[in-house]
């Protein structure tokens, strides 16, 4: 009895790894239903083969885009501001060297259209701006201010112009402090930095395809190109030279005006976007740069609006007989321009093809369930064709394998 039931086992589990099992299939002679089916795959399949593998590119392997941005700037800003309020600025050209500031950044350029200077400070005790007081009682010795360390007495504050408005808490700090007031609420520079022009220098690499491009097209060997051309989306999408002020005409169009002069005055962050969707493939090569642009900040910021920072010069002038250390504050304002690179390459690739191929032959069953549900749920004759699509068999509830060792137990 143990072998018959050893045998039993072993036949069994060679039926469930050797026996092969098909889906039974109804063939009903319905012409709406074989339209809608029809129909069906139709769409799928020029789903797969028009927008995945031809639109999409569904064909090819894909790398991302890496690779470095620096800007080259030129042209001059002059200023004759003499005899308004605020020392340090003067009659005087401004170059690259004094606009561009730092001279080298990756990713990012800043010009620099306003200025507040704060010259010939140096090491000593003055009174701080924004800290009124009455008394030598309303200064707290020791205590730390914006511009430095109090030391306990109240003075007259003078400003960078020598003028006496106020008394304020003395410091140790820089003197004297900024000066607040002698804010300008116009750009120095704007008009002029219209027509300062910036050369962006892209190089660019796709690194799992080895290929490597610069936003100076090969096609072009002349070496005054950079000279003459300025950047146009339509006339001249290619050029790499892009005019300030053109850049606001891009964003802003007939209000580049007002924000241009908002935010020379501001400050401001521009995005320059950089992209490099290419296709590598010999027959559909396409390789070219696509610039575009967006302001970054928020341009109506109640709260510390536009975009600022603070630089100083150091030198020692003699005084007395000995070298005092000197600085000239520059509060900058003006415009950070960030670029940005994106995209990515593709290349013809058995392997995503077949991918795409295949996950485009699974979406077909989606006729099968939908014709399925419209077979058994709507059309007149369900009930005839669920009779015939599924077979009902009745199967003793009982199991043969537990039965079989009961009756060994009795034996």
């Amino acid at each position: 009895v143990e072998m018959d039931n050893t045998g039993e086992v072993c036949s069994a589990l060679g039926h469930a790894i050797f026996d092969y099992d098909t889906l039974k299939v109804v063939h009903i002679r319905s012409k709406k239903v074989g339209m809608i089916n029809r129909l069906i795959q139709l769409v799928i399949i020029g789903y797969v083969i028009g927008y995945v593998i031809v639109y999409e590119r569904g064909y090819q392997d894909t790398a991302p885009v890496a690779g470095v941005a620096t800007a080259k700037l030129k042209g001059v800003a002059f200023t004759n501001e003499s005899s308004s309020p605020g020392p340090g600025v003067g009659t005087r050209i401004w170059d690259m060297a004094d606009y561009h500031i730092p001279p080298q950044e990756d990713g990012a350029f800043f010009v620099m259209t306003n200025m507040q200077i704060t010259p010939m400070q140096t090491m000593g005790v003055c009174g701080e701006e924004n800290a009124t007081c009455t008394s030598d009682a309303n200064c707290q010795e020791g205590e730390k201010l914006v511009n430095g360390i109090q030391t306990g007495r109240c003075v007259e504050f003078n400003n960078t112009m020598g003028e006496t408005s106020k008394t304020t808490c003395e410091i140790i700090s820089w003197c004297p402090v900024e000066d607040g007031s002698l804010k300008k609420s116009y750009s120095l520079l704007g008009n002029d930095a219209k027509n300062i022009t910036a050369y962006i220098k892209n190089s660019i690499e796709f690194r799992k395809f080895d290929y490597q491009a610069r936003n100076i097209l090969p096609e072009i060997d002349d070496p005054a190109y950079l000279k003459d051309c300025k950047f146009h989306p339509e006339f001249n999408a290619s050029c790499p030279v892009f005019r300030l002020h053109d850049i606001f005409i891009f964003m802003y169009g007939s209000r580049a005006e007002e924000q241009w002069q908002l935010a020379t005055s501001l400050g401001a962050v521009v995005g320059i976007d950089i992209s490099w969707n290419c296709d590598l493939d010999s027959l559909t090569f396409s390789c070219r740069p696509k610039y575009s642009f967006k302001r970054l900040d928020k341009i109506n910021a109640s709260v510390s609006p536009g975009y600022n920072f603070r630089f100083a010069q150091y030198f020692e002038r003699p005084v007395d007989g000995s070298y005092i250390r000197h600085r000239n504050l520059t509060k900058a304002s003006g415009i950070l321009f960030k670029i940005n690179l994106k995209g990515q390459a593709g290349k013809f690739s058995a392997v995503p093809l077949f991918v795409n191929l295949g996950s485009g032959l699974a979406l077909l069953s989606i006729a099968t369930l939908m014709c399925d549900f419209i077979t058994l749920n709507l059309l007149k004759r369900r009930e005839e064709y669920r009779d015939r699509k599924f077979e009902r068999a009745e199967v003793d509830d009982d199991l043969v394998l537990p039965l079989t060792l009961n009756e060994n137990k009795e034996d």
